[in-house]
């Protein structure tokens, strides 16, 4: 009935009731309009292509022939047209079932409701001397009845939890992943007492998606550039196939899955797609169609349409080609260094720790000048939804990139259409500035427009950078007068630039931190409003205080801990819940990744107050892991589960971040590491885009069976004595090359097979051209090489090496198959990795040598903690080393071996119980329910002398009959307690 309603209004007539009266139209030819989503995880792929395949040369003649934007539109028309009925005739389309019978409502529940149905029958019928007692028995039945639904629901929800078997399930998103479900129109009404989905629906596109007041048209530069070369086979492939398979489709229904097997069997097809629209300049119209799925913003009025996140589904067949240009243009930019180094967000390589780091280097720089210190955070409202398309095209007309690449983007700027559906149809708007949330191109082309202010010259002692649309405007000055007239100044400046551009600050979030003993900060004003100070600023997720002593972000990550902490106690109890295993995953995983986020600017050497802080918001979960008693000691606890002490594992964390991605010289009592000798990690594109290897250049299937013309054979190896490189050159059945090196014991297997191929490939180079290959028995090693945009720097040479020399063939080969010239290789590897005089090849450390330093210096640290603590002796007697693997007890056995758990010893010390003394009149402690106790016979052991009892307890530990009985006593007396507990009467 709720589809069928056409329009509603609110009446103004006087009414018998409280209330106005609503007059609700109802219609029954509205219908429910939703687009189409098909279950394509479910196969009959094949099936697909089959009714594709018909249509497929007339697609290809369609899109030869077309000359203009209107030919073009049209035969994109035609593809969405021929895949949605090959679809249709495909696939199931799916049907979401919006209330599920839940798990705990049972038969009984069901009878017992009807039962309450017919007893509130009975008492409306009874008569009146007769219905009050009636309508009271049947309100104490309803409660009853609402008891049992209670406890049905906590015993279903924790029977759910407790047999769930992946840490990952729907309880986990039910617990920590909180479903933001897409908006109700209704809520957006507005107060409005008359109106319709429609209606509604357009006024909120209106407000959304305003048009620009007036629209500044750029005086037109015509590109003096070439154009850029067609998509190439591999660069598309390499797009699709990265395409994830959960994302939701546009408006067509068209998935990811269903363009990955078009492509895979028809690539061809989107290849003349894309590159006639590269040709033609022109972006096609279907695939600018959004479909708005709008997010309540946490905290927002749900009653105002700027509280509402826009996301925009669009087609995915205009994303594959929006990510193809995307990359040529972010490829172009980079080349002709049209970006600004101070800009650190959605670019290759760089990172919010980078962007971090640089804000704290600039402020420690003016701090020790002696100077006063101000950073100021600027907030732009809704930069991507209010950006201009007159000035992105501005920008991209001064970019240099070729020319067909600006006209593209300057071509997908226009026609640009939103659809917000309705139960009356879909309500349709332009979009003629911003770009959508959800597109492809959206950052990289608010970074062209962004590049304007941040390479302006800035008054003296003052700097910028940005990440994304968060800038931060950082000056400093001996005075406070001085430091006024530099940030105002800076302002100014900042101001054109966004009045050039027709954005604007939003004041109320703009604020600045004032590092400075000065009571007074300096007067800062923006268009006439004021700008607060604030006592610390957020900036990409870490809270920077005046104080710079990071008291304000631990005390934001204390309570993200307990929000987390919470939601971890939703499916793991004392006795029910999710298994250890996965308790400590969820830690490990969740936790320990939120509060190690920016952990490279305030732990790289934590002090004391803050490792304590850390292990306050650590020992929580220690304790909902394990499911101990709450005054077991914390040091035990990490012991046992495994996991070191927060500080210390956000700090090798930082560590590493600082080796790896920033690559910062340490301080000597931290590491002695040299980052220059670590290994970099390479980013953004050594060649254009478009250039990939050949598909008959490399094979991974084996090539064993090649045995004719000239082979190259690899090998790598490393033993306990150093690790070894080599290659054998073999013609027919003679060697007639060799070359082996050995490599620094530090240095992996990997290193040593990629840079035998490199070797091998640079001697292919100097042979005379020839048809030959190269055979390598690690197929890592191979797939590096034939990635353009390899993060490892020799797979790059190896790469830029065989795209000019398409003769070089590699190929896979089984290792130790008999093979001659494999097995020569790998004897000259390890020849050259036992000999210790050998000449060696010097290579920067790998990450896993860094990673492996890092962890051992963690766990000497965490050892000589625990050595020298004073707490936790019991559990240090029988786990003395410490290690990141946990013990695996049961709870039961973390109660017995901790000593605190349902035993009138330990109970009575924390004055829990009257005594100590268990019912048969000895000391109730641990060992004495478990060797001698007249009460729990069925579970005893061995008892030990008083000396021997150290030894005892590791025995019992070790073994797991002896901890399965531990495991059944501590059942016993749990469920026993009024037993073994004398009576204090």
């Amino acid at each position: 009935m709720i589809g069928e309603i056409a329009n509603w209004e609110v009446l103004e007539e006087p009414s018998l009731s409280d209330h106005h009266y609503i007059e609700i139209t109802i219609d029954s030819s509205v219908k429910n309009c939703t687009f189409t989503r098909y279950k394509t995880r479910h196969g009959n792929h094949n099936i697909f292509l089959k009714n594709l395949k018909p249509h497929v040369n007339s697609l290809l003649r369609a899109f030869r022939n077309s000359q203009n934007e209107k030919d073009i539109n049209e035969a994109t028309n035609l593809l969405q047209n021929c895949v949605i009925e090959a679809c249709n005739k495909s696939y199931r389309t799916k049907n979401q079932n919006l209330s599920p019978t839940p798990n705990w409502y049972t038969q009984d529940l069901e009878i017992e409701k009807n039962r309450l149905k017919a007893l509130r029958r009975r008492a409306q019928r009874a008569p009146q001397d007769h219905r009050n007692a009636r309508f009271q028995f049947h309100k104490e039945e309803l409660k009853k009845y609402m008891r049992k639904v209670k406890t049905a629901k906590n015993s279903g929800w924790k029977s759910f939890c407790t047999i769930a078997a992946n840490p990952y399930g729907t309880h986990y998103k039910a617990a920590f992943r909180k479903a933001i479900r897409p908006a109700e129109l209704i809520a957006l009404n507005n107060q409005d007492p008359s109106g319709n989905h429609l209606k509604i629906a357009q006024d909120i596109l209106e407000k959304i998606f305003p048009h620009p007041a007036n629209s500044n048209s750029s005086t037109y530069i015509p590109p003096c550039t070439a154009n850029d070369c067609p998509f190439t086979k591999g660069e598309v492939a390499t797009v699709i196939h990265h395409l994830s398979k959960g994302k939701a489709p546009g408006p067509d229904g068209i998935d990811n899955i269903i363009i990955q097997q078009i492509f895979k069997k028809f690539p061809f097809l989107l290849m003349e797609l894309f590159n006639t629209c590269l040709k033609l300049a022109k972006f096609p119209d279907p695939l600018k169609v959004g479909n708005i799925i709008l997010f309540h913003k946490h905290g927002k009025s749900k009653t105002e349409a700027s509280s509402y996140r826009p996301i925009s589904l669009l087609p995915t067949i205009g994303k594959v080609l929006e990510k193809l240009l995307t990359q040529r243009l972010n490829f172009h930019l980079e080349k002709n260094n049209r970006l600004s180094n101070l800009q650190y967000g959605f670019r290759e390589g760089r990172s919010t720790e980078m962007a971090i780091t640089k804000l704290l280097d600039t402020i420690h720089k003016g701090k020790a000048s002696g100077d006063h210190v101000l950073v100021l955070s600027i907030d732009i409202k809704g930069a991507f939804d209010n950006i201009q398309h007159s000035a992105i095209s501005s920008y991209l007309d001064n970019s240099k990139c070729p020319t067909n690449i600006v006209n593209i983007f300057k071509n997908l700027l226009q026609n640009r259409k939103v659809i917000l559906n309705t139960c009356e149809g879909p309500a349709i708007r332009d979009q003629k500035q911003g770009c959508p949330q959800g597109s492809c191109s959206g950052p990289a082309l608010w970074n062209l427009v962004a590049n304007e202010i941040l390479q302006e010259n800035w008054p003296i002692n003052t700097s910028i950078q940005a990440f994304a649309d968060d800038f931060v405007l950082v000056s400093h000055a001996p005075t406070r007068v001085q430091l006024e007239s530099q940030i105002n100044d800076s302002i100014a400046k900042f101001s054109t630039w966004t009045s050039k551009n027709q954005l604007q600050i939003s004041a109320e979030k703009t604020n600045y931190l004032l590092i400075s003993k000065l009571v007074r900060g300096p007067t800062i004003r923006w268009q006439g409003e004021r700008i607060k100070r604030a006592h610390a600023i957020k900036y990409l997720g870490i809270y920077i205080d005046e104080k710079m002593n990071w008291n304000t972000h631990l005390k934001a990550q204390s309570t993200r801990a307990t929000h987390l902490y919470h939601n971890l106690l939703k499916i793991a109890g004392k006795s029910w819940g999710v298994p250890l295993t996965h308790r400590r995953t969820l830690y490990k995983t969740v936790t320990e990744r939120v509060l190690a986020h920016g952990a490279v600017a305030w732990c790289l050497e934590p002090t004391v107050r803050i490792a304590r802080k850390l292990s306050t918001i650590q020992r929580p979960f220690l304790l909902a892991i394990s499911g101990a008693y709450r005054t077991t000691s914390t040091a035990a606890l990490q012991v046992i589960l495994g996991i070191p002490p927060l500080h210390l594992q956000l700090q090798r964390q930082a560590l590493g971040t600082a080796l790896f991605r920033l690559r910062l010289p340490l301080s000597t009592n931290v590491s002695d590491i040299d980052p220059s000798e670590i290994e970099e990690k390479a980013s953004g594109w050594s060649t254009h885009p478009s250039e990939h290897l050949s598909p008959t250049q490399i094979s991974l299937d084996d090539g064993g069976n090649i045995n004719t013309g000239l082979r190259i054979y690899t090998d790598g190896s490393k033993t306990e004595r150093g690790v070894g490189a080599a290659f054998c050159v073999l013609t027919d059945v003679n060697i007639t090359h060799r070359w082996s090196t050995r490599l620094s014991l530090r240095n992996t297997v990997f290193q040593a097979e990629i840079l035998a191929l490199l070797k091998a490939v640079e001697h292919a180079v100097s042979l005379p051209t020839q048809q030959l290959t190269i055979l390598v028995d690690n197929q890592a090693s191979i797939n590096s090489a034939a990635n353009p945009k390899s993060h490892n720097s020799i797979a790059r040479k190896i790469f830029k090496l065989l795209h000019s020399h398409p003769h070089i063939r590699v190929s896979w080969i089984k290792a130790h198959a008999g093979y001659i010239g494999n097995e020569e290789a790998d004897r000259l590897a390890k020849e050259a990795a036992e000999t210790e005089n050998f000449p060696e090849t010097p290579l920067e450390l790998p990450k896993s040598f860094i990673k492996t330093f890092l962890r051992q210096k963690m766990l000497a640290t965490w050892q000589m903690a625990w050595d020298d603590g004073d707490t936790g002796r019991l559990i240090h007697n029988i786990i003395p080393k410490v290690s990141l693997h946990p013990i695996n007890w049961t709870r039961n056995e973390v109660l017995f071996f901790t000593g605190h758990g349902p035993f009138p010893s330990f109970l009575h010390r924390f004055n829990l119980a009257e005594t100590s003394f268990c019912s048969c009149g000895e000391i109730g402690t641990p060992i004495h329910y478990a060797t001698v106790c007249l009460l729990t016979t069925s579970y005893h052991m061995a008892p030990p002398s008083q000396q021997h009892q150290p030894i005892w307890f590791r025995r019992v530990a070790n073994n797991s009959t002896s901890r399965r009985k531990i495991h059944n006593l501590l059942h016993f007396l749990q469920r026993e307690t009024s037993l073994i507990r004398p009576d204090p009467n």
